[in-house]
């Protein structure tokens, strides 16, 4: 790395910072450390190697948040649809926002995964560009400043780190890279075969409105969070609203005896089919994930209701959606 910023200096930083808040793994934290603590002999200067931290990143999450604005609701699904735990990818986020609102952003950079997925979260909130803009230098600012801060702090031990590494040698990086490409092997085999089972189980949207018009007595449940569930404003008709975290107490609520289907707003109707397992596992029978969930129904024109008007806890989130 030291032979990269010597040849490269600030150009390296930048394409790291921006390639990280593109969604790629670029690990650009440690890279600024390493640049802070070696700065004086490689020539670098501390507040070139900030500003180049600052353009990248607020390249990068511009892009994102001009794509969810403009794109909405998919652009979020893709983006988790690529993480190894798309579910959790999609609630932990809305969760935070739901939390903290825009000043999520402050801390969205030290946080795995809301890094990438909070920028196109706050354009589909249609979160004023301004708003966006300062929110997202403040956590960029803090990001940055942090490393560099440790970087200065620190720089005997990071030199000290760098020569233990470079005596550990190629060796024993290799060792640790394929611990963590066998990691990663195995989630995505877990997923894989998870995804395999969830393909024979799902109903799709035509299938299930066949079903209600010829009079079956189905129970449909939505499992979107809060955030989703009032900034979209729609579910299907009939739905009961139980958000995945309260799913474990009010699972009751579905009346037993009858067939069940369930949807969410996340890649895969991951989080419809786990719930579906847990339901099956209190005793439900025939119950399935929705394939497409609700953007899939509301394309195909089928019937929808308003939802009701947010909680106080939501409304300053939400009023940024009118």
């Amino acid at each position: 790395m030291v032979h990269i910023l010597r040849q490269y200096g600030y150009s390296f930083i930048f394409l790291a910072a921006f390639a990280e808040n593109l969604g790629l793994p670029v690990p650009t934290y440690p890279v600024i450390i390493v640049a802070a603590a070696v700065a004086a002999p490689l020539h670098l200067r501390l507040p070139l190697i900030f500003l180049s931290c600052v353009l990248a990143a607020l390249g990068g999450d511009g892009i994102w948040y001009q794509l969810g604005r403009s794109k909405g609701r998919p652009i979020l699904r893709r983006l988790c649809s690529l993480s190894l735990s798309p579910d959790s990818c999609v609630h932990r986020t809305e969760r935070t926002f739901q939390r903290y609102g825009i000043k999520s952003l402050l801390v969205a950079k030290f946080v795995p995964g809301l890094n990438t997925v909070a920028p196109p979260l706050a354009g589909m909130l249609k979160v004023p560009p301004l708003l966006f803009i300062t929110a997202d230098l403040g956590g960029i600012a803090l990001w940055a400043g942090s490393a560099i801060a440790v970087g200065r702090a620190f720089r005997t031990e990071v030199e000290w780190v760098m020569e233990w590494m470079a005596a550990f040698g190629r060796t024993g990086v290799l060792i640790l890279a394929v611990i963590l490409a066998g990691w990663i092997l195995l989630k995505w085999v877990e997923r894989r075969q998870f995804y395999r089972l969830l393909e024979r189980s799902r109903i799709s949207a035509p299938e299930l409105k066949e079903r209600l018009e010829r009079g079956e007595n189905i129970a449909i449940v939505d499992l979107r969070g809060d955030l989703s569930y009032h900034g979209d404003g729609l579910k299907v008709a009939g739905a009961i609203w139980i958000p995945p975290d309260d799913f474990e107490h009010r699972y009751s609520e579905i009346p037993p005896g009858r067939p069940v289907v369930m949807y969410c707003n996340c890649p895969n109707e991951v989080t419809a089919a786990r719930m579906a397992r847990l339901l099956v596992e209190k005793g439900y029978h025939e119950v399935w994930p929705l394939l497409g969930g609700l953007d899939g129904w509301v394309e195909l024109g089928y019937p929808t209701e308003v939802v009701g008007p947010p909680a106080p806890g939501l409304t300053s989130i939400t009023a940024a959606s009118s």
